[in-house]
């Protein structure tokens, strides 16, 4: 295969190598099980200097696209319960610890999707989707009531897999069985109240301050998957996050 031309641009030149070698995992040239070409095989490749693939293979990295293993090499990173509660799982108590959540289904059903739902999705009028309802539970507590909302198209058959398995994590799930990976999510936090039916599931009074987070997923084709509300007790919890 000949050298891809680097055309003039504004970008700096390791931006440029890295936005092409974002394109070709897009198009799925390198297997998650198998290590990327070494930086000198893509210096080589783009006739550049090892140091600007060394930076935009940095940069990948830090965008969560790729993972780095000493002595082994550079892998298309892949979701696992643990990544997905390390980089998407933001709530902590408030002795600052971490735990894995466990989870219990309540519903799950396949519905026309609403006005709001197609715009979040981006779908087309008359889409189907899958609703899914379930709760977190940490340490026997129910702490997060989660909606979540995905395009019936994209997810074919997804009430049927869950009837099978409830998975603590979705996002392994996604990548597995339809091969979507999730890469980046967008949140809104704001403050609510429990209504009647929140109050229920969450063994809390009617009127109980809550944390409203709202993700929008988006898959490695920076195409938005799925739509979720988490709504978080946090009596005994916090939200936390690390910025870089």
């Amino acid at each position: 295969m000949a050298n891809p031309p680097l055309l003039p641009s504004s970008q700096p030149l390791f931006s440029q190598i890295k936005h092409m070698i974002v394109d070709r995992i897009k198009a799925g040239e390198f297997n998650i099980a198998e290590p990327l070409p070494s930086e000198t095989e893509f210096a080589r490749y783009y006739n550049v200097s090892q140091g600007t693939v060394r930076k935009a293979i940095a940069e990948i990295a830090a965008e969560k696209l790729v993972v780095r293993f000493r002595g082994k090499g550079t892998f298309v990173a892949s979701h696992t319960e643990e990544r997905e509660h390390s980089h998407f799982f933001h709530i902590v108590g408030n002795d600052r610890v971490k735990k894995l959540p466990g989870t219990k289904l309540l519903t799950c059903a396949r519905r026309n999707a609403t006005k709001e739902m197609e715009k979040r999705l981006n779908l087309k009028k008359g889409e189907d989707v899958t609703v899914v309802e379930r709760l977190r539970i940490v340490d026997d507590l129910p702490i997060i009531l989660e909606t979540i909302i995905v395009s019936q198209k994209t997810f074919p058959d997804l009430r049927s897999v869950l009837n099978e398995t409830v998975p603590n994590e979705l996002y392994p799930l996604y990548e597995a069985e339809y091969q979507t990976r999730i890469v980046r999510a967008e949140e809104c936090i704001s403050a609510v109240v429990a209504g009647a039916r929140k109050a229920k599931y969450l063994n809390i009074d009617i009127g109980t301050p809550l944390l409203q987070i709202d993700r929008v997923a988006f898959s490695i084709e920076d195409i938005p998957v799925e739509w979720r509300r988490s709504h978080c007790n946090t009596a005994n919890h916090h939200y936390q996050n690390t910025l870089n």
